[in-house]
């Protein structure tokens, strides 16, 4: 993560400004990594426009994960263990990075600062890459329902989110959609209702492949531990059209 060197070189959150920016400055100094590590790791220099751009979807993940544990007033141990593990498991992130992280995420559920700031922000800096903000989206969902419910102050969170992001007004009911285990998951998988035929089906699919497929999603610039979510949406996606041609043939 040559970006996270920038971070270690305390250039990345001054280039950045905004909330973004100064969540970066607060938790770097916060962080309880290893001075040797941040020695060995540190990248001088200005950051590129991509490290900038990787910077802030791992800062506003992690920022936006803090506000939705504390947005019923208090963080369990369950919600912790759930980011956790999507450090873990999900982005494979080394402990350096899982200490950062948790810095983010520590100070964003602690600060004054209004969610709507840190999305508005991702919004701005990726308002050409509409597949990126709603896997940012996705990301969120998957965190909140990694319990297996999805809590009041969670929801009023996730419903509040799409406009800030430049999301479809729809987004929050297609994206709870595709966390139902039947056949309307696949469609929503897809950005589909339930009666779309066949056609319809085969159009989303082609389009979202395209706009998914790992290549793209790498030349788009996101963070390299990021990728493994965004193979992980592209399974789903021929997934999603292999139950619809399966379920419709006669």
């Amino acid at each position: 993560m040559s970006w996270f060197g920038k971070i270690m070189g305390g250039s990345v959150g001054f280039m950045l400004g905004g909330p973004i920016g100064a969540l970066i400055g607060v938790s770097l100094g916060h962080a309880l990594i290893d001075d040797k590590f941040r020695a060995d790791h540190a990248e001088l220099g200005s950051p590129t426009g991509q490290e900038q751009r990787q910077a802030v979807f791992f800062t506003a993940i992690f920022a936006m994960f803090g506000k939705m544990a504390k947005a019923d007033g208090r963080v369990c141990e369950n919600e912790i263990n759930v980011v956790r593990s999507f450090m873990r498991d999900k982005l494979r992130l080394d402990t350096a990075a899982q200490q950062f992280a948790m810095g983010i995420f520590n100070e964003a559920k602690n600060n004054s600062t209004p969610f709507e700031d840190y999305a508005s922000q991702f919004g701005q800096v990726f308002q050409r890459e509409p597949q990126l903000r709603m896997m940012f989206f996705e990301m969120l969902f998957s965190v909140a329902l990694a319990d297996g419910v999805l809590h009041p102050a969670e929801e009023q969170i996730l419903r509040a989110a799409p406009p800030l992001l430049g999301l479809p007004g729809d987004a929050f009911a297609n994206v709870r959609r595709q966390f139902v285990s039947d056949l309307s998951h696949h469609y929503a998988m897809l950005g589909l209702e339930n009666d779309a035929d066949l056609s319809e089906v085969k159009k989303a699919y082609r389009k979202l492949v395209s706009e998914y497929h790992p290549d793209k999603i790498i030349a788009k610039g996101l963070p390299e531990d990021f990728i493994k979510f965004a193979e992980q949406k592209f399974r789903e996606i021929n997934e999603a059209y292999e139950a619809i041609q399966k379920a419709n043939k006669v």
